[in-house]
């Protein structure tokens, strides 16, 4: 048993319905969003795209891992003057050296494909490339 007129009663309410979905997204498209790009650009924050600031910060990482490993490399060479001919202590100066070594060559050979791998990312999005990448 229907009720007189509430067929109608839920046409109107779904028609209502439809309209306000259909409505909602231009509403919310109105809406002015601030991001605080504005008061980042006032307090001297670089205006960079996050995939820049992550090839920096890798290439930050591989540089100190360099330097490191300049440093150890560094280090067996002074434990190998300073131990002179004695075996042990020779022993774990070139183990030293060695390590520096093999850790130089995987840093410098993970620069180059990170540097291949930004540069073939970016010409294939359309990004401008900038001297520092």
């Amino acid at each position: 048993m229907d009720l007189p007129g509430s067929k109608t009663k839920i046409r109107l309410a779904l028609a209502a319905g439809l309209v306000i979905l259909a409505l909602a997204p231009l509403a919310a498209s109105a809406q002015m969003v601030d991001l605080g790009l504005a008061y980042a650009q006032s307090t001297g924050l670089p205006n960079l795209d996050v995939r820049q600031i992550a090839v920096s910060i890798i290439r930050c990482l591989l540089g100190l891992a360099g330097f490191l490993l300049v440093l150890q490399i560094l280090k067996g060479g002074f434990l190998m003057m300073t131990q002179g001919f004695l075996s042990e202590g020779r022993e774990e100066a070139i183990e030293t050296i060695k390590s520096g070594i093999i850790g130089f060559i995987i840093v410098g050979i993970s620069s180059s494909l990170t540097d291949y791998i930004v540069r073939t990312v970016a010409d294939a999005a359309g990004m401008v490339i900038n001297n520092y990448l």
